[in-house]
């Protein structure tokens, strides 16, 4: 059976990513890396950094100097996964985000890298000045360094992914964030709130007008 490494430098309840794994489980020898931890799978835990007033400044200063790989490669999350990952192997890489290609690249040891692009990364946060200053073009270098030289990518949406082929040069597809498909029932059933027994939260039961009068 082959093995998939899920990398991605968030909870491992991302919704994106818990769909890959819910999606390839029956079929693969699943693994994942990031913060937080899964029992349905071998999953590799990194830790979420916390970054002090120190570590900040050291950081904006190596992104004025436009010092891209100094500051990726000391990124306290990327020198933890580093550690880890240094003796696996694995068929595929699907690496979520521009934040993890550069380390997947470096470690892949032959194994395909697939790249899930979330948002169109030199622009998430163009609302911000500081962001745009200091992130923006590091995010950039991410993207025009490294996206080239993965095996496959795809993003969202038409949109995004047409803004990394035009000023990247790659083929970007598309994979949306849809919800699992459900049937929609006939129309003449109502929806019906039931509260879930262990939580607070409620789900939807359509029933028969005649059922839910009862």
């Amino acid at each position: 059976m082959k093995k998939i490494l899920i990398l991605h430098f968030h909870h491992h309840n991302d919704p994106r990513a818990r769909r890959e794994y819910d999606i390839l489980s029956s079929k693969y020898h699943m693994s994942g890396l990031g913060y937080g931890i899964s029992r349905k799978f071998d999953f590799i835990i990194v830790s979420k950094p916390k970054w002090t007033f120190k570590m900040k400044l050291i950081q904006r200063f190596w992104l004025l100097l436009r010092c891209y790989e100094r500051v990726y490669w000391n990124l306290p999350q990327v020198k933890e996964a580093e550690k880890k990952l240094k003796d696996k192997e694995f068929d595929i890489i699907i690496a979520h985000n521009e934040e993890s290609l550069p380390l997947v690249l470096k470690y892949k040891k032959g194994a395909k890298v697939i790249v899930d692009m979330h948002e169109y990364a030199p622009k998430e946060f163009e609302h911000s000045f500081w962001w745009r200053f200091y992130f923006a073009p590091y995010k950039h270098y991410l993207c025009q360094t490294y996206l080239p030289q993965a095996d496959y990518v795809y993003s969202v949406s038409q949109g995004i992914a047409e803004e990394y082929t035009k000023n990247y040069g790659i083929k970007c597809d598309v994979i949306t964030s849809a919800a699992y498909y459900f049937a929609p029932p006939p129309p003449h059933y109502l929806p019906i709130p039931k509260k879930q027994n262990k939580s607070n939260s409620f789900i939807t039961e359509w029933h028969h007008p005649r059922e839910a009068l009862k």
